[in-house]
């Protein structure tokens, strides 16, 4: 089987920790604990200590460590080897449900989704989805409320999409009891194709959007 290729999003890959997770830190131990128990981290180093620091506070943009900047913008722009973010990247990957991925756009605000776990083994990719491929909602997924914001979820999936703010709102809905593409979403609710691209990808590795590959 071919490995189904990656989307690296347009917008702004955020990162945090579920709110009820907390990192105790040792000299020579890194644990996380959350609501399935605790995580023993095996890798301790400076750069995965100060991500898990940052991500405990809230979503945060991780490119914005020193140590990893170059490297995650050759990642995204894919002009260049970037094994210190896939290494970073592989470490939260073990940490399954406590991690919650989130998009933001690139003004700087907060996110306008986040991707909350429900299962503890849930493991987080970004599918790279065709413009002209059919997207729908997957059947039984619906919209409720949670905590004041609109989450989208289904019975059986590991995750539920929180729907921080309209153009993600707006998308989601679209996609809800009907079949369409990223082009002609992008088209009919007048946003940027690429903008569409990104929460389609969310929404994808998320299992909530179902793709029927061209």
């Amino acid at each position: 089987m071919v490995p189904m290729q990656s989307h690296i999003p347009a917008g702004r890959p955020l990162w945090s920790l579920l709110e009820d997770a907390f990192v105790d830190e040792g000299i020579e131990h890194l644990t996380v604990h959350g609501r399935w128990g605790a995580i023993e981290v095996a890798d301790t180093s400076p750069l995965v200590r100060e991500a898990l620091h940052r991500m405990s506070l809230g979503p945060v943009a991780l490119e914005n460590i020193s140590a990893l900047h170059d490297n995650f913008v050759r990642w995204k722009t894919g002009s260049g080897p970037c094994l210190i973010w896939r290494k970073l990247k592989s470490t939260l990957d073990q940490l399954g449900g406590c991690v919650v991925p989130s998009l933001g756009l690139n003004d700087g605000a907060g996110p306008i989704l986040s991707v909350v776990a429900v299962t503890r083994d849930a493991v987080f990719t970004l599918p790279a989805v065709d413009e002209d491929a059919i997207v729908t909602m997957r059947p039984r997924t619906e919209i409720e409320r949670l905590n004041g914001d609109q989450a989208l979820a289904c019975p059986g999936r590991p995750y539920q999409v929180i729907l921080h703010s309209a153009p993600a709102t707006e998308i989601a809905k679209s996609l809800l009891h009907t079949e369409s593409t990223i082009a002609q979403v992008a088209e009919s609710l007048q946003v940027e194709k690429s903008l569409v691209e990104d929460v389609v990808a969310y929404l994808a590795g998320a299992g909530l959007v179902v793709v029927q590959r061209c």
